[in-house]
């Protein structure tokens, strides 16, 4: 025991940044298991999609020249919250967001479900994944 006490009193700078690297995961594991919107695979997406589910579409305009997921609909990330009451009415589907790598779509996705979206789902890696996946694009 006197060992670990030495190893702390001589590296304490060590020390602090494993118990705030250990903070950050606890962290990141609890708002993982909290949160109420599920993280979904491209494949896992195209099961829902086969199943009738509403598609959200949350990258930037600029973002949508290497195309879309067909029937996806588009809207801007930062225009989403003004524009819930347009999409209400698919609060009762699956719903799966996905944006360019992943990341806003979480966002939008817990936004959602805080907005009386039933079954929301974010899909990991985004579009991104989708077209390494080789699942098919639409090009406008």
């Amino acid at each position: 025991m006197d060992v670990y006490f030495t190893f702390i009193s001589n590296n304490p700078v060590l020390f602090l940044l494993f118990f705030v690297i250990l903070g950050f995961i606890i962290f990141n594991e609890y708002k993982t298991i909290t949160q109420k919107f599920k993280n979904i695979s491209p494949q896992d997406a195209v099961f829902l999609i086969n199943n009738d589910a509403f598609i959200l579409d949350v990258r930037e305009s600029s973002e949508l020249n290497q195309g879309i997921i067909k029937n996806s609909k588009h809207i801007n990330f930062s225009s989403v919250q003004t524009s819930l009451d347009s999409i209400k009415k698919f609060s009762d589907k699956p719903t799966i967001v996905y944006c360019k790598s992943g990341v806003r779509s979480a966002t939008i996705s817990n936004m959602l479900s805080k907005n009386s979206f039933h079954e929301v789902y974010s899909m990991k890696g985004g579009f991104e994944a989708w077209v390494s996946d080789n699942l098919p694009v639409v090009k406008k």
